[in-house]
This record gives C-alpha cells, sequence and structure tokens, in this order.
C-alpha cells in the first residue's frame, strides 16, 4: 500500500511539473527584425505591364521570429539611388547598357510608411508607376530602403533593394516561330525556319515588337539587328494584326490573327529586303507552354493549319 501511495504521489508530482514546461512557441526563439523580402538577392523583378497606366508594384515588408508581432510597426522606407550607381559599377561593364533610376514625376509613393499589424507577419509597400514615357530597350531600377521601425530593430542586411522592372504586356514573352520566306518574284527561293523570339511589349497594351529572321541582339553583341530588322505587331480590338517598322526594316504590309485563347498568331507580313527583294513572310508565332496537355493542344492546332494552305 504505502508502495502504492508512493508512485502516486510521485506520479502527480511529474504532471504539476510537467504543466510549468514552457511551450518553445511562447517565446521568441530568435530576435524579431524587420526586413525587405527577397532583399537578400539584391536585386527583387518586378512586372510592369505598360497596358496599365498607371501599373502598380511592390515589395513586400516583413518581421522576422517564430512568433506573430503582437503590435503594430510601422516602418519607414527611403530611396537609395546611389545603390543603382554602385550595383552598376560592380556588376557591368561601361561597355554595355546601364541600369538607370526611374525619373521623377514616372513614379510616386502613396506613402513612405508601411505598417505591419498586430498578428500579420508582412505587408506590402506599393510603387505607382505610369509606363507611357518608357523605352523598352533601357534597363530600369528602383532602389529602396528601410530607415526606421516603431518597433524591434531592422535587419543588419537585407535593408536595400534594387527592385527591376520589366516592362511586359499580355501579348509579349516568349514565343516560337514556324514560318516560310518567299521571294515574291521566284517561289523556288523560299526559306522554311523555326526559331524562337523574344517579343517585346511596347508603346501600349497591345503592341510588341519582334525581330525578322535575324539574330535577337544581347548585350555585348557586335552587331545590333534591332535599326534594320525588327518591327512591331498590334493587335487590333477585333484580334486582327496590324504591322509597322520599327525603324529602318521595309515592311510594306502584313496581317492575320491573334488567337487569344491559344496565344497564337497567325501572321503574315512583305518586306524589301537589304538587297532590294521584296519577300512575304507567313508564319505561325506561339508562346511558350509550360505543359504537356498545353503544347499538345497547340501541335494540334498546328496540325490542321499546314502553312501555306
Amino acid at each position: 500500500m504505502k508502495h502504492i501511495i508512493l508512485f502516486s504521489l510521485t506520479f502527480l508530482s511529474f504532471l504539476l511539473v510537467g504543466c510549468d514546461v514552457e511551450s518553445p512557441m511562447d517565446k521568441d526563439l530568435y530576435p524579431q527584425q524587420v526586413y525587405i523580402v527577397g532583399a537578400k538577392d539584391k536585386v527583387i523583378d518586378r512586372d510592369l505591364n505598360i497596358g496599365n497606366s498607371p501599373d502598380t508594384i511592390s515589395l513586400s515588408i516583413a518581421v522576422s521570429g517564430s512568433r506573430m508581432s503582437s503590435q503594430d510597426v510601422t516602418v519607414s522606407v527611403a530611396e537609395a539611388p546611389g545603390a543603382i550607381d554602385y550595383y552598376d559599377s560592380r556588376n557591368l561593364s561601361a561597355l554595355v547598357t546601364q541600369y538607370r533610376k526611374l525619373a521623377d514625376g514616372v513614379y510616386t509613393f502613396p506613402s513612405n510608411n508601411v505598417k505591419i499589424k498586430a498578428g500579420q507577419v508582412y505587408n506590402t509597400f506599393p510603387i505607382y508607376v505610369t509606363p507611357k514615357t518608357l523605352n523598352c530597350d533601357s534597363l530600369y531600377m528602383l532602389a529602396l530602403k528601410l530607415t526606421s521601425t516603431s518597433a524591434y530593430s531592422l535587419t543588419k542586411t537585407d535593408t536595400v533593394a534594387l527592385v527591376r522592372i520589366n516592362m511586359v504586356n499580355k501579348y509579349s514573352g516568349l514565343y516560337y516561330m514556324d514560318g516560310v520566306i518567299r521571294n515574291v518574284s521566284n517561289p523556288k527561293d523560299t526559306l522554311v525556319y523555326k526559331m524562337s523570339r523574344n517579343l517585346k511589349a511596347t508603346d501600349n497594351g497591345s503592341t510588341v515588337r519582334m525581330y525578322h529572321y535575324n539574330n535577337e541582339y544581347n548585350q555585348g553583341d557586335s552587331r545590333d539587328y534591332r535599326p534594320t530588322h525588327t518591327f512591331k505587331i498590334t493587335v487590333n480590338a477585333d484580334n486582327s494584326l496590324t504591322f509597322t517598322t520599327w525603324d529602318k526594316f521595309q515592311i510594306t504590309g502584313g496581317g492575320g490573327k491573334y488567337y487569344p485563347d491559344l496565344k497564337l498568331y497567325d501572321l503574315w507580313y512583305t518586306f524589301v529586303d537589304d538587297k532590294g527583294v521584296t519577300r512575304k513572310t507567313v508564319g505561325h508565332l506561339y508562346k511558350a507552354t509550360t505543359t504537356t496537355a498545353a503544347q499538345h493542344i497547340i501541335d494540334d492546332w498546328l496540325e490542321e493549319h499546314p502553312l501555306g494552305k
């Protein structure tokens, strides 16, 4: 009987001690600090839809820690344009296009502060950008830093971010071109080709710039085909296509149709080459897909609509 009573008292003591054990989630396992999400990578990419005026891009400001914040935290944000120059000097050759700060008047902040409410992990800092004056061949950045916080502390790192702005619209992106180029006066002079094309958003929400058959320009290339071998495609309200030159490419006509469900251009255009020969390009331009099922749909359409038929 004494052994039973002794065991019961020991077990009861164990339970009472167990009730006093603190849960790891009842206290901070590491200090709560304020930081910019993604700033550890220094450059944060944001897509700017030039079809929206203005469009909004944003940064995420967060509080680290093992628990959610128990109080509101107000964080102040300021620009740090010198960080762009420093990035250029450390990462880019002086012979290539440099990143530059967005011009004043192109963007605004609704506030220089962002509030992370109690119980939240983060909040966003919005930036409103009016893209109509931006050039698709320029490289734009904004540099922002955290300057103060009403609670906790700023991290020693991850408080400065370079926001790289990529101009897009609903028709831009990586595409593949199945094309045929024919000499209008001599059909035997024909070239059949397939290649990738990077369509750049330009002018508005419905226009892209495309390269003709020649190679697309990359930084450091010895020859730049943009002036002489690029043109613009505008998707009209009825999904018909309008073609215009970008600079010196002698495009003389064009047309076709855009299929929004497929993200596919069924197109043709005529041009005069650098030897004075008039040629006609007929092609199917379709966006790169992310799934096998989506590619099967494109392949079926292409099979049902062979070029030249």
